[in-house]
């Protein structure tokens, strides 16, 4: 995604004065804002509706992932309204502000966001240093330990 913006600034900041004359230039910016439109879509695009289900405690989830979904929404928005304006009177820095922000998400991610695939909503507990879940489990396996004692004398 860096790349793309990195090379849709450089063909814009070359060509912009006059894209009659250099369309094969045009269609080039064009083909790699497509193209990360798709990265986008398949990486990125997805996390703010995945990962807050992994990261919330059980117990704060439901309103952890609403709270994301609204910034997701008004960041969203925020990027739509800014976005024109930007690009028309900034011209070729608008992908310049845009690829550095992807190279800089990119760092960000591959050193402070932890592997999440594969593990269990328990197990994402321990990754990200929750021991509010350690506490429920106990208290579920004092309540399993009285129930089964309880089942062997009769008791109920």
């Amino acid at each position: 995604m860096f790349i793309s913006h990195f090379i849709i600034a450089v063909l814009v900041g070359l060509f912009s004065d006059n894209w009659p004359a250099h369309k094969t230039q045009g269609w080039v910016s064009v083909a790699f804002l497509f193209l990360y439109m798709v990265s986008f879509g398949a990486s990125w695009g997805p996390v703010p509706w995945a990962m807050p289900a992994e990261i919330f405690p059980s117990s704060l989830r439901a309103k952890g992932v609403a709270l994301s979904t609204c910034s997701n929404w008004l960041n969203n928005f925020i990027i739509g309204l800014i976005t024109p304006p930007m690009v028309q009177n900034t011209g070729f820095g608008a992908y310049v502000f845009f690829a550095v922000f992807c190279l800089l998400s990119l760092v960000w991610t591959y050193f402070f966001v932890p592997e999440t695939n594969g593990r269990t909503l328990e197990q994402m507990d321990h990754v990200f240093k929750d021991v509010s879940s350690e506490a429920e489990e106990e208290r579920r396996a004092r309540i399993e330990r009285e129930i089964m004692q309880s089942e062997r004398t009769g008791r109920f």
